[in-house]
């Protein structure tokens, strides 16, 4: 019996002892950040850093916090940064209720009910991204420049696909998108659609030219290859499901082919039309030939094929394909 009390306490104190050295470095870790990043040209500043949650957590709180970038700055009163003694290398973020963004001299503010990242990473030396999530409440962002965008609810994740380097399964979820007015007007001018965006959801499969891990040295990889197994989008009266799958090479330019299946064409051929995504000549026969691959119910089911810089629905060039690095 005393053998095993003595080795309950031996593994009371050497797990005591990992938290406070796993702590320290805990409050050590944001000066180190602040290091790091300002090789990259970021300033990092915040006001305190502590730790506590013993035993069973690692609770850190910075207050103050400030990024700032020479086009860009974010601060915000506090972070909150946990994670289990257990699994150190899966952490949940709590942002604050009210931040500050801004972007090339415009100032964001962004206000939202709860807003959350979690992510984790791989146990190995490169620290290889395993996977993410971040959760939005009601988020409102206002900008001095007088425009307002505002959502329900946004939920998006991206988790590394088995043993793959650089291959990554992403979802996302949106509802009630309320657009800036001027991209809503330019996507909509006649205002068919309505104020918001009921829903967005998607799934997808990307390759990206490089692993997300240690070495990334603040840039984010380009984008190779996309399967997009289903990506929906619900506004007004219309509904548009999209899959496919592209290469990009390394221009930027897309190739491949994506289907959209909807009932509502005559509409989205107008917003192309608006957008100027189709040419406002070919309107007219890019409508006809909708009218001819419809099913008798209505719904069409069209290829929008991206070829040597072009993009054609069906078989007609509508305009240049879309630089996507």
């Amino acid at each position: 019996m005393s053998r095993l009390i003595a080795i309950l306490i031996w593994a009371a104190l050497l797990y005591s002892g990992y938290w406070v050295a796993a702590s320290q470095l805990l409050q050590a870790g944001p000066d180190r950040a602040a290091v790091r990043l300002a090789d990259d040209g970021v300033d990092l500043r915040f006001g305190s850093v502590a730790t506590t949650g013993f035993p069973a957590r690692f609770d850190t709180r910075l207050t103050d916090v400030r990024l700032a970038h020479a086009g860009w700055s974010w601060q915000g009163a506090r972070l909150d940064v946990q994670a289990d003694s257990l699994r150190p290398l899966a952490v949940n973020v709590t942002f604050p209720h009210d931040q500050t963004l801004v972007i090339a001299g415009q100032t964001l503010r962004v206000t939202s009910e709860d807003w959350q990242a979690d992510a984790s990473v791989r146990p190995t030396a490169r620290l290889a991204f395993d996977r993410g999530s971040l959760r939005m409440g009601r988020t409102d962002v206002l900008s001095d420049a007088g425009w307002h965008l505002g959502l329900a609810r946004f939920d998006a994740s991206l988790a590394l696909v088995g043993d793959h380097s650089a291959r990554y399964d992403a979802r996302i979820e949106a509802e009630d998108i309320a657009l800036p007015a001027g991209l809503r007007d330019q996507i909509d001018p006649a205002g068919r659609l309505g104020a918001q965006v009921a829903a967005i959801r998607g799934i997808a499969r990307l390759t990206l030219a490089r692993p997300l891990d240690r070495n990334l040295q603040g840039r984010f990889p380009d984008l190779d290859h996309l399967m997009l197994d289903d990506l929906r989008i619900d506004w007004g009266p219309v509904t548009a499901e999209m899959s496919g799958e592209i290469d990009v090479d390394a221009a930027g330019l897309p190739t491949g082919q994506i289907m959209l299946r909807t009932r509502q064409w005559e509409t989205m051929v107008d917003l192309l039309v608006a957008g100027d995504v189709i040419d406002a000549g070919i309107a007219r026969t890019v409508t006809r030939l909708a009218g001819f691959m419809a099913n008798a119910d209505g719904m069409l089911d069209i290829p929008v094929a991206f070829q040597d810089g072009v993009t054609l629905v069906g078989l007609v060039p509508v305009g240049p394909a879309p630089r996507l690095r």
